[in-house]
């Protein structure tokens, strides 16, 4: 397959991912675990920090995919993200005001 054709695929493939908010979480959830915004350099340690670099490597290339493929596309799945969490606590909290009105 001629390469620009498979670039192309490639995009589609993604922006086919991309669509669904599923699609975006699962990205998301990808991206956290290469610890993109971290640093991998742990002090004493060779293997751990090639490890940490491998993954960090893995998750720019990721990143960038999805950004050639949806430019913006990050900062939309880290919105959904924090909103989600927000309603989770907001949950959270709405639970647990009984306990804290028996205990007043």
């Amino acid at each position: 397959m001629k390469e620009k054709i498979l670039q192309k695929r490639n995009v589609c493939d993604l922006q086919t991912v991309l669509s669904t908010v599923e699609g975006r979480r699962v990205l998301y959830r990808v991206l956290q675990s290469a610890q993109i915004g971290q640093h991998g350099f742990v002090p004493g340690d060779a293997f751990s920090t090639a490890f940490h670099c491998g993954q960090k490597s893995i998750g720019l290339f990721l990143l960038t995919a999805l950004e050639e493929a949806s430019p913006g596309v990050y900062a939309r799945m880290r919105a959904e993200y924090l909103a989600e969490v927000k309603t989770a606590q907001a949950e959270i909290d709405r639970q647990d005001e009984p306990l804290m009105e028996e205990n007043l």
